[in-house]
């Protein structure tokens, strides 16, 4: 079995989705929907973009638009984590590496 190759004019591009998704992602922001401080939350999603290089590399003799919407749903998933993160910061005191004083003079066990 022979199987027909696609020209690369004809494949989607992963890039062109990245871009059109930034570029969502800067119209939102313009108009106030979404905060400029969001990027700092988007920033810990970069292992994502390794993942998606990986699935374009492994899916790609599939159809060009299960990979696709697989990647554009993976970048709606990381999106809505983050404004999710970014609309309930943890109250003060209740974060990581944050511990309540020791109480004076309770004694300790030995």
């Amino acid at each position: 079995m022979s199987e027909v190759k696609k020209k690369p004019e004809e494949r989607i591009s992963t890039a062109g989705i990245l871009l059109v998704f930034l570029g969502f992602i800067f119209l939102l922001q313009s108009f106030s929907i979404l905060p400029w401080g969001l990027w700092e939350t988007l920033a810990r999603f970069w292992p994502v973009l390794l993942i998606i290089a990986g699935l374009n590399v492994l899916l790609r003799r599939y159809s060009d638009w299960l990979v696709s919407l697989l990647i554009v749903a993976i970048l709606l998933a990381c999106l809505g984590i983050a404004i999710m993160q970014q609309e309930k910061p943890l109250p003060s005191g209740q974060g990581t590496g944050s511990y309540p004083a020791p109480s004076q003079g309770v004694p300790l066990r030995s």
